[in-house]
């Protein structure tokens, strides 16, 4: 008798770096009978640049998410963990992320801005 999978939710078992490094783990999941599938926001593999951002997501069924976590720690094939960019947490100062008009790209933003308002002075 098969089970209805249309109506078992689905959960990410990991987030990966780089698409190679979910697909490693997911066909080590599916030797160990576990389905998963990969799922990444990089345009089909056309922009891999985007893997990095947005990470690389190792999704499967929900019922098999325990078994699917013990496998890949088993295997040492969980992403190592990093630091969140997009969580604050009640440290964070709001102010601390404000953009600085420090660095390269803030003097030559700062010196194209000057360069506009000379044209429109002089002109």
């Amino acid at each position: 008798m098969s089970r209805d999978r249309s109506a078992e939710e689905t959960t990410v078992f990991a987030i990966y770096s780089t698409r190679r490094d979910a697909e490693m783990a997911r066909e080590y999941l599916q030797e160990s009978n576990i389905e998963a599938f990969v799922q990444a926001d990089d345009a089909g593999g056309m922009h891999p640049q985007m893997q990095r951002p947005h990470g690389v997501k190792l999704v499967g069924m929900s019922s098999s998410a325990q078994d699917a976590y013990e496998a890949l720690d088993a295997a040492d094939l969980l992403p190592q963990p990093v630091e969140r960019r997009g969580e604050l947490d009640a440290a964070t100062d709001p102010a601390d992320l404000t953009m600085t008009t420090g660095g390269v790209a803030g003097g030559l933003g700062a010196a194209a801005l000057l360069l506009i308002l000379l044209y429109f002075l002089l002109a």
